[in-house]
């Protein structure tokens, strides 16, 4: 591996904020920046960078940790392909002792053995492609192979190569896992083989499988044709996503060649973010069974939540875009994506489909499923009122989010303490705590420990204990969407001149015992009038 040393240069070289704000929005705090969190839902920014000491952390969901670590989240990719791309971002050189030669070895390994599975397309597997409506042209094109029964393909491959140990490039030693499939590359975002997914000709079980993951192939970060779509996406300015290989490339020979496909795994963080480089808006094409609009509902939730625009293609009489395509042609299947709808109309009506609409209590569940999803859609007026409209539809009569016979009254939290408000303030409007001049020694708890850690210093994640990030933590789930004015600030400060009054009243008590009887009247006098003036607080 790298010495520490190269990898603090390119650290020090690559400019962290620069780097988040291609996925987040920040907003610059004092000598902080921060945003809603990238790796959990929220509506109350609590993901912190500080470019001082190149780091980042989220106090909702507690993620943290440098550039590297970053980048390797967010797109889902390992430590060495997160260095090697911020390398290159730094301008710096670098050796991964042997890591950039087995990724070439990799490549290669997936290429031959593609190459093979090419040469070993019999009749058979042509015919089942012609079957399902695939041209020799089509057929080139994809890149489709066969794995012959009792195969041993990839250990012919890997003699050749003189690789020992398959595991690291997916395989296990044995029969080829492939055997009797048709054989499907899947090509990273350059066009590179990384990967095949097999499909069993005729009837069996499992249909499809996949190779298994390695340091290169993660089915959660990876979309199938995404090198054949991207530039389309990018020029068209909307993705479609589906749920197969087959149906992907049902669109794609349809002409629509801005369709990707997931893995047969859930649509994830990693592949919205591949998608937000280049478009912001999705139309989805699941299946209409019931695994299909589950899958659906869950793809909606990332989607949105990351701001996309989505729309939703319903299938009803027929089955899936690839059996559209077979049975009534390209324009069919054209028609069908063109009547997708909203994903504000979707989702009320996929969820009806669930309950006894006719039943009190089956609708008040409804009502209440639903009530979340409103949070989602509330961000955008015409989403929300598109939303509402259609289940006021479904329902044949007015409703409301609001009546506690819809949802459970979620217990109230204890009301933030001056520490809270204190702490709340420092971490997002550093330029109006400033303003503020008070005693560390008011405060109690940790909020004081956490003031005489940081006041005056630059602020630094790294440098706060545990105890001290948890109760950040709580603080902000304390507040959430506290609106700071200058109300806000006027409560602060009429609570610190409480808190300073009540502690010169306590000295003066503790002087009174020990006071000659001329100190005591002076002193007596002086607490006095700063009760009169606690009083006018409202104390």
């Amino acid at each position: 591996m790298l010495s520490k040393k190269v990898i603090d240069e390119i650290k020090s070289k690559v400019d962290i904020v620069d780097v988040i704000s291609r996925y987040v929005s920040l907003q610059k705090v004092g000598n902080n920046y921060r945003a809603l969190c990238p790796f959990h839902t929220e509506t109350t920014p609590s993901f912190y960078v500080n470019p001082s000491f190149k780091t980042y952390h989220c106090f909702g969901c507690g993620a943290s940790g440098d550039v590297i670590r970053f980048l390797q989240e967010i797109e889902g990719i390992s430590f060495i392909e997160a260095l090697r791309r911020l390398a290159k971002e730094a301008g710096v050189k670098i050796e991964l002792d042997g890591s950039s030669s087995f990724l070439t070895l990799y490549l290669k390994f997936y290429s031959l053995l593609s190459e093979e599975y090419e040469k070993h397309l019999d009749e058979q597997a042509i015919s089942y492609l012609k079957d399902r409506g695939f041209s020799d042209d089509e057929i080139k094109k994809f890149g489709f192979g066969f794995s012959p029964i009792d195969s041993d393909l990839p250990y012919k491959i890997a003699r050749e190569l003189k690789i020992n140990n398959l595991r690291k490039l997916g395989f296990s030693h044995g029969k080829d896992p492939f055997s009797g499939r048709i054989i499907i590359p899947i090509r990273d975002e350059f066009g590179r083989v990384i990967a095949f997914g097999g499909r069993i000709l005729g009837e069996g079980q499992p249909k499809y499988i996949n190779s298994y993951e390695t340091e290169f192939f993660k089915k959660s970060a990876t979309l199938f044709l995404f090198d054949f779509a991207k530039e389309k996406i990018k020029s068209a300015d909307f993705a479609v996503i589906c749920e197969g290989y087959f149906d992907a490339m049902a669109f794609h020979r349809a002409g629509v060649t801005n369709a990707v496909a997931t893995l047969g795994t859930a649509f994830t963080k990693y592949h919205a973010r591949k998608l937000r480089k280049l478009t912001q808006n999705v139309v989805l094409s699941f299946d209409m069974d019931n695994a299909g609009i589950k899958a659906a509902l869950l793809s909606l939730k990332i989607l949105l939540t990351m701001d996309f625009n989505v729309m939703v293609v319903t299938y009803e009489d027929d089955k899936d875009p690839d059996e559209i395509l077979k049975t009534k042609g390209s324009s069919a299947l054209l028609n069908v994506l063109q009547s997708a709808i909203p994903a504000e109309v979707f989702v009320p009506k996929a969820l009806s489909k669930r309950y006894d609409l006719n039943n009190s209590n089956a609708a008040n569940m409804y009502i209440n499923e639903l009530k979340n999803w409103n949070e989602i859609f509330k961000t955008v007026p015409q989403r929300e009122e598109n939303f509402r409209n259609t289940i006021k539809e479904i329902l044949g009569s007015d409703f409301s989010f609001t009546k506690s016979s819809f949802y459970k009254v979620e217990s109230s939290t204890k009301l933030p303490t001056l520490e809270d408000m204190l702490v709340y303030l420092y971490m997002n409007f550093p330029e109006r705590f400033e303003m503020l001049d008070f005693d560390v020694t008011l405060l109690t708890g940790h909020a004081r420990k956490f003031f005489e850690d940081v006041k005056g210093k630059n602020f630094s994640f790294d440098n706060l204990s545990k105890e001290l990030t948890e109760y950040i933590e709580n603080v902000f789930k304390k507040m959430g969407n506290t609106e700071i004015d200058e109300v806000y600030i006027e409560t602060i400060e009429k609570k610190l001149l409480e808190r300073s009054l009540e502690k010169r009243i306590k000295e003066i008590d503790g002087y009174l015992s020990k006071a000659s009887d001329e100190e005591k009247k002076v002193l007596l006098q002086t607490r006095i009038e700063l009760v009169r003036q606690l009083k006018n607080l409202g104390r």
